[in-house]
């Protein structure tokens, strides 16, 4: 009887707007997965050619990416196991092939382009891939039999994101500058 009193309004932003706050999440891990796809790439582009370092870096970073969405993009949900597989190949063929051209067309238009132009233009062409694995994601792979998947709470989604990134290493005191940020420290 009292949710029935309770206005619309009154639910959290991540009720309200469930596929805005996982859109925008899911940009942040992407932003955190090109990064990571294209330091991977550079480092590996000192021993070996563009597309085997490329190659390399789609799959190891699209392994990070899925469970990094499935942990704060879509709030641990879990996903449908053989779907996930069938979404994590696709991703690698598809983002294998797509910038795999990319780095063939860079070629054939400039001479000895570099790696950290290669590695630009990669991650610039990997922004429509990515909305069209969102896509997949919230209807396919982390919803139940087509309905999206709730967002996460607020809070709960940025202390999944802070712990993963933590324990990947990268930021190692991210939760102490988050609170020196707040002015919380």
């Amino acid at each position: 009887m009292v949710e029935a009193m309770v206005s619309p309004s009154a639910a959290p932003f991540s009720a309200r707007h469930a596929f805005v706050v996982q859109l925008a999440r899911y940009a942040v891990v992407g932003g955190l997965g090109t990064a990571v796809n294209a330091l991977i790439y550079l480092i590996l582009r000192v021993w070996i050619d563009p597309v085997p370092a490329n190659l390399v870096a789609v799959v190891l970073s699209t392994i990070a990416s899925t469970e990094a969405n499935r942990q704060f993009t879509f709030g641990g949900a879990a996903g449908h196991r053989w779907r996930n597989y069938v979404q994590n190949a696709g991703t690698m063929v598809f983002y294998a092939f797509y910038s795999s051209t990319v780095l063939l067309i860079l070629a054939a238009l400039v001479d000895d382009p570099g790696p950290t132009l290669e590695a630009t233009c990669v991650a610039a062409a990997s922004a429509l891939g990515g909305l069209c694995r969102f896509l997949v994601m919230r209807y396919w792979v982390f919803g139940a039999r087509g309905e999206p998947v709730e967002a996460a709470p607020d809070e709960a989604g940025g202390a999944m994101l802070r712990r993963y990134v933590e324990d990947l290493g990268i930021v190692p005191h991210l939760g102490a500058a988050t609170t020196a940020l707040r002015g919380e420290g």
